[in-house]
């Protein structure tokens, strides 16, 4: 039985409640601005140094949200985590450094065209390994479905060595890196050129992403898939059109992320997409896998997190209590949330397990502390002196934030629980 456009309309809108999630229309717009006003009034209190440093991770978390979101867009209709994701925004960065480069002379005429340029051919790329790679498989194992990601990723970055070389590629600068005056005046912050154009573009980019998938028919239909692939088909949607979409818009968002951060860091290299697209999907995660806005914010988090971790100096003492902490919340955090499990679902009982939690996370700090003071002086002879860098282990607490998350609390902080279908 084929159903008329009507009905395919109605059982679309019927269908995508959370499903592929925009943001919970339950959340009131009150809470959101309440939240907004505590973060500013925050941020205002914050030294100026403290502010320029939180200025330069949302510089940062904005490039890790456009690629974030391809990874929880995938997540969304396919169920997989597209691991070579990173390498199409490593292209990415290879055909805006070359848009540039051809066009250097006219740096505004290069802008313009390395974004389109580069979303455009990454658009291309995507498509190609979801024909290739991923649909033969849509019906195999998840294991299957993800050793075959990471052989994509593997073979795109051997691909990039033969065609480009392997050595580094300096990218031209076309726009000034000197600090735009308008926003010092009226802020205190640094900005450069590079920085405010890649901001502007990426949140600009996040709001058109938004805005399709909430307002179209075609969104309607991505999120039908995600919610049920079966019912939507029954609907009438094209599934395999809908998640080709999905890989393209994907791919393009990670297209112009690499352009940005090329501008922002002008070196490119085949093995560049690694590190950032791993640290990408923490994002996801952290935000909730599935959830587009949850990728925005994780993205930011995850920014904000690295540029301040970078900032510090700290001592082997309170670097060996990080660690010791983490490994405790991984060997007792379940165990004890098992226990707090059984409390009643009351006013009363939801109180008493927020105690309990708080009363886990703090015990187990307190802990690692006090063996962070016995271990410490064993690995340096100066345990008190700040005398390590946050640049030397950023990554290490962007990755240890994906075990806190997984362990605390495994959808994200917008995610939701969904039941795997038997």
């Amino acid at each position: 039985m084929r159903l008329n456009e009507a009905q395919r309309h109605e059982g679309l809108l019927a269908m995508t409640g959370p499903g592929f999630r925009v943001g919970r229309r339950r959340r009131s717009t009150a809470g959101w601005l309440a939240g907004a006003a505590l973060v500013a009034l925050v941020v205002a209190v914050l030294p100026q140094s403290a502010r320029q440093q939180l200025a330069n991770g949302l510089f940062r978390g904005s490039i890790y949200a456009l690629i974030a979101l391809g990874y929880t867009m995938v997540y969304g209709v396919l169920k997989l985590i597209n691991f070579a994701h990173g390498e199409i925004f490593m292209v990415g960065a290879y055909l805006g450094c070359f848009t540039l480069k051809i066009y250097a002379g006219w740096p505004f005429l290069a802008v313009v065209l390395a974004l389109p340029v580069a979303m455009l051919g990454c658009a291309a790329l995507g498509v190609l390994v979801e024909r290739v790679a991923y649909r033969p498989l849509r019906r195999a194992t998840r294991l299957a479905a993800l050793i075959t990601a990471i052989g994509v990723s593997l073979l795109l970055q051997n691909l990039m060595m033969l065609l480009v070389g392997a050595s580094p590629l300096t990218v031209p600068t076309v726009v000034p890196t000197r600090q735009i005056d308008s926003i010092y005046r009226l802020t205190g912050l640094s900005v450069s050129y590079p920085k405010g154009i890649a901001l502007v573009a990426a949140v600009v980019l996040m709001a058109l992403l938004r805005v399709f998938v909430a307002r179209t028919k075609t969104g309607r239909a991505m999120r039908a898939v995600s919610e049920d692939r079966e019912a939507a088909l029954l609907m009438g949607v094209n599934v395999d059109r809908v998640i080709a979409i999905t890989f393209i818009i994907g791919s393009a968002l990670a297209g112009a992320a690499g352009v940005l951060w090329g501008m922002l860091y002008p070196k490119v290299e085949p093995l560049m997409g690694v590190v950032p697209g791993l640290k990408a999907f923490v994002a996801a995660v952290l935000g909730g896998i599935g959830d587009i806005a949850g990728a925005m914010l994780g993205g930011m988090l995850i920014g904000v997190a690295e540029v301040l971790t970078s900032a510090v100096q700290t001592s082997p003492e309170r670097v060996t209590q990080g660690v010791v902490t983490i490994f405790m919340l991984v060997a007792f955090w379940r165990l004890g949330q098992a226990y707090l499990a059984e409390l009643p679902h009351t006013t009363r009982g939801r109180a008493l397990r927020a105690g309990g939690t708080l009363l886990v996370a703090v015990s187990c700090w307190i802990t690692a502390g006090l063996v962070a003071s016995v271990v410490a002086p064993l690995l340096s002879a100066a345990p008190h002196e700040p005398s390590l860098s946050g640049s030397t282990f950023q990554d290490a607490v962007v990755f240890s934030i994906l075990i806190v998350i997984l362990i605390v609390k495994p959808t994200g902080l917008m995610g939701r629980y969904a039941p795997e279908k038997v």
